[in-house]
């Protein structure tokens, strides 16, 4: 009898398969990356920066009914992935490379710069990336919405030991 549980097939996926690779993908900024946790299902991801073990990244969704003032909507003609894609700038982290799985899509670097700069509250005058109206208060939806995203960006996220940091109490 096996312990294995199936993962549940991300819906989000590559106008063209990508070829056979490595498990862990040499990943380049603006990539969208699958990434695999230790449980549950796996996530997608936009590369927005690289370390050598591991990757800062943004959780994508292909939920864009949900988009914030400080989300970018992409067309699949801009990722090269089949639908639209929800890329959420204020939910980002760390991720060990060896959780990406494989890319299945990719913007320009630019891009994905200008999508950070959205997430931390500076850039709403592109017109080009798509977004959403702000979440004016904690009655709207999509409020609950963004904490379950967060939810599931955790589930990959690295923790500081796996990125060699300590973290100390501090002294008088």
């Amino acid at each position: 009898m096996s312990n294995e549980t199936s993962r549940p097939r991300l819906e989000v996926v590559a106008t063209v398969p990508p070829p056979p690779g490595p498990t862990h993908p040499d990943v380049r900024v603006g990539h969208i990356c699958v990434a695999r946790p230790d449980e549950g299902p796996d996530v997608l991801v936009l590369v927005t920066d690289l370390a050598d073990d591991h990757v800062q990244a943004l959780l994508c969704t292909d939920d864009d009914g949900i988009a914030t003032e400080t989300d970018a909507v992409l067309a699949p003609r801009i990722t090269g992935c089949a639908r639209r894609l929800l890329v959420h700038g204020d939910v980002a982290g760390s991720v060990l490379r060896t959780r990406l799985v494989r890319s299945v899509g990719r913007v320009d670097p630019e891009i994905a710069r200008r999508i950070v700069l959205r997430g931390c509250g500076m850039d709403f005058n592109s017109k080009d990336l798509g977004r959403g109206s702000p979440i004016v208060n904690d009655s709207d939806p999509r409020w609950a919405a963004k904490m379950d995203r967060v939810e599931q960006l955790r589930t990959v996220k690295a923790r500081a030991s796996e990125l060699g940091l300590k973290i100390t109490g501090l002294r008088p």
